[in-house]
């Protein structure tokens, strides 16, 4: 065995290398030095080597998140094109729906025009023809004068009467046996009606309101409607007046509290230019018929309060616009109307003259 000598005095420490050299021995015996930091520092090839490892790596890596990128890419093309195809459908289902209720509400329209044909015919056919404009228009109702109203109720014992006004007006007076369903209940009320077919007398107090009613219940269906013209201050027959109530009901004073303070419009001016309004479904200007609760005249306006003989009035809009124009047309712009309804009116704020021109006097 050769052994290598020690490190010499002065000399840092070395790798001690031994070499068996025994016959059969190939044993070579390899000794680090004393573990100083330069003997445990990582050469500059190993260094290049880790490098090299690093490197491989990552650019191992690099089409793996090319990959992820383009997948998560087509993921939400998919996804975007999918929400559109969604939104798509949803429209298309919408169009639909909507195509299949105006099929349904044509093919209502054209069953209730059927119904009306054939009621004129049948009319015909029981020597009773409609007007020529009902049967043109296919009005599913017509005007019935109040003598040919009469005699069809006096022959028709069974002849359903609808009368369509406030409870207040049905208490001053109505056809006997008539039901009492005020306009703006009826569509609410359509079950406590007869069958569609059923002969009905409809009415008002002027025919205003039956005229509206008739075209609500045409549009439900029903055929054999007669409104009766000029409302219940036509009608010739008797009329049942319901008991006084105990106590009055409420109302406004019998005349309107008129307040004048001076300006450019006298009171009898202001007076006379509501007296040209009137309410399309009663015969008699609204200041007679007492729907003027109050007026107030100054220099600089004319300010009116005043209500209407039900809220379900169909001229709730037209009559304040009428009472604002006349009244500015007197040479004041500022005209101010305001509709109350309380209290409600009621038939017993007509003026003397006014009852005496509707026949309630």
């Amino acid at each position: 065995m050769r052994r290598s000598a020690g490190p010499r005095a002065g000399e840092g420490a070395s790798p001690i290398c031994s070499t068996d050299s025994s016959p059969g021995s190939r044993i070579t015996i390899a000794r680090i030095g004393d573990g100083s930091p330069q003997a445990s520092r990582p050469s500059q090839s190993g260094r290049a080597r880790l490098d090299l490892v690093r490197g491989a790596t990552y650019a191992s890596r690099q089409p793996m998140l090319v990959l992820v990128l383009l997948v998560a890419a087509l993921v939400a093309v998919a996804l975007w094109r999918l929400a559109a195809r969604v939104r798509d459908v949803d429209r298309q289902v919408k169009e639909l729906r909507l195509l299949r209720r105006e099929i349904e509400e044509l093919g209502a329209e054209v069953d209730r025009g059927l119904g009306v044909t054939r009621a004129h015919l049948a009319a015909v056919a029981a020597g009773e023809p409609p007007e020529r404009d009902v049967i043109l228009r296919g009005a599913p109702w017509r005007d019935i004068q109040p003598a040919e109203a009469l005699a069809l109720w006096e022959k028709t014992p069974g002849l359903f009467v609808l009368d369509v006004r406030t409870p207040a007006e049905f208490a001053t007076g109505h056809i006997p046996n008539a039901h009492l369903i005020p306009i703006d209940e009826l569509e609410d009320r359509l079950g406590e009606l007869p069958p569609r077919d059923t002969p009905m007398l409809v009415h008002c107090a002027a025919g205003g309101r039956s005229a509206a009613a008739c075209q609500t219940l045409g549009q439900r269906g029903y055929t054999r409607l007669l409104n009766l013209a000029g409302g219940m201050h036509s009608w010739p027959g008797v009329r049942v007046e319901e008991a006084a109530p105990a106590t009055p009901p409420p109302s406004a004073p019998a005349g309107a509290a008129i307040s004048y303070r001076g300006g450019p419009l006298t009171e009898a001016q202001v007076v006379g230019a509501i007296r040209e309004c009137y309410d399309p479904e009663i015969p008699l200007n609204i200041y007679d018929l007492g729907l003027i609760y109050g007026v107030d005249i100054d220099e600089s306006r004319v300010a009116v309060r005043m209500t209407l003989t039900s809220e379900g009035c169909p001229s709730a809009r037209t009559i304040p616009e009428d009472v604002k124009r006349k009244i500015a047309a007197l040479g004041q712009p500022n005209v101010t109307v305001d509709v109350v309804w309380d209290p409600p009116w009621h038939p017993s704020r007509i003026s003397p003259d006014g009852k005496q021109k509707l026949g309630l006097a």
